[in-house]
C-alpha cells in the first residue's frame, strides 16, 4: 500500500501550510473531512475538490454530495463525481498532482493541494494524518461577517457634531457670510 503525502497552501494567507498524509485508498471523502478539521472549517458546508493541471486550471469536479443525482437514476456522463465514492488512486496520475479544494460556497475559502511524495505506506501509523501545521487560514476582510445594516452606521452625525461643535455654531457662520454678501448689494 502506497501513501501520498500533500501540501495544502492558501492564497489568503502566505504563511498558512498543512501538510497531510493519506492512503492511496483513501476517499476524497478522507481528505475532506482531514481538511475541516485541520482548518477549523465548520463541518455542515458543500465542498468540492477540482482536479486541475499544472497551471491550476480545474478540469474534473468532484463534489461532497451530488444535487443532481436522484436515488433511482443512474450516473450520467459527465454528472459531478461524490467524494465518498472515489478513492485518491483513481485520480493521481501525476507526481506533482495537483488540487483545488473550495469549501463553503457562499464564502468561497480555497485551498490548493499539491502532491509532494509517493511513498511505501508505515502500517503502523494512522492515516489519514496531518504530519506539519503552520498558521491558520484567514478569512478576508470581504468575508468577514461585517455587513452594515444602516446609514448611520457609517455616518454618525452626532458624533461629528459633538467633535466639531453644534449645529449652531454653522448657522452663525452661514448668517456672517450672507451678511458680507448683502452689503455688495450698495456697489450696483
Amino acid at each position: 500500500m502506497h501513501a501520498y503525502r500533500f501540501r495544502v497552501t492558501s492564497d489568503e494567507n502566505d504563511e498558512f501550510l498543512r501538510e497531510i498524509e493519506l492512503l492511496a485508498n483513501n476517499s476524497f471523502e478522507d481528505f475532506h473531512k482531514t481538511l475541516v478539521e485541520t482548518c477549523k472549517f465548520q463541518g455542515n458546508e458543500l465542498a468540492s475538490f477540482y482536479t486541475c493541471d499544472n497551471q491550476w486550471r480545474k478540469k474534473t469536479e468532484i463534489t461532497l454530495v451530488d444535487m443532481n443525482a436522484d436515488e433511482d437514476e443512474e450516473v450520467k456522463e459527465g454528472a459531478p463525481l461524490e467524494m465518498r465514492n472515489i478513492k485518491l488512486n483513481q485520480f493521481i496520475n501525476d507526481p506533482h498532482q495537483r488540487f483545488i479544494y473550495v469549501f463553503d460556497f457562499l464564502n468561497l475559502y480555497t485551498v490548493y493541494i499539491e502532491l509532494m511524495k509517493i511513498y511505501p505506506a508505515d502500517v503502523t501509523l494512522p492515516y489519514p494524518r496531518v504530519i506539519k501545521e503552520v498558521s491558520e487560514i484567514v478569512m478576508p476582510v470581504a468575508k468577514s461577517g461585517i455587513v452594515l445594516e444602516a446609514e448611520d452606521e457609517v455616518y454618525d452625525e452626532e458624533g461629528i457634531k459633538s467633535q466639531f461643535g453644534e449645529e449652531d455654531e454653522e448657522d452663525d457662520f452661514m448668517n456672517e457670510d450672507e451678511e458680507l454678501f448683502s452689503d455688495d448689494n450698495s456697489l450696483i
